[in-house]
């Protein structure tokens, strides 16, 4: 595992003061950087898989919209 070293601006750390020390806080901190950093990766297989494919922006769109309205079928709302 790598080690991260989080610098907190000091505008926070006058109003947290102390909890930044607890392991709760800590672990809150913990999870906050790996939900992004999961973001950040989901975002970057999605723009390799995008960038091999032929389908125009228009049609991406086109398919968007037929799905977004299979879905509002499927599950009896409006689109």
């Amino acid at each position: 595992m790598v080690e991260l070293k989080v610098e907190i601006p000091e505008r926070f750390t006058k109003i947290i003061g102390d909890e930044l020390k607890k392991s709760s806080t800590k672990a809150l901190l913990r999870e906050a950087v790996e939900e992004k950093l999961k973001v950040l990766l989901l975002f970057k297989a999605v723009d390799g898989i995008l960038k091999k494919s032929k389908l125009s922006d228009d049609n991406f769109s086109k398919l968007v919209e037929e799905y977004r309205g299979n879905l509002a079928k499927r599950y009896g709302i409006s689109s």
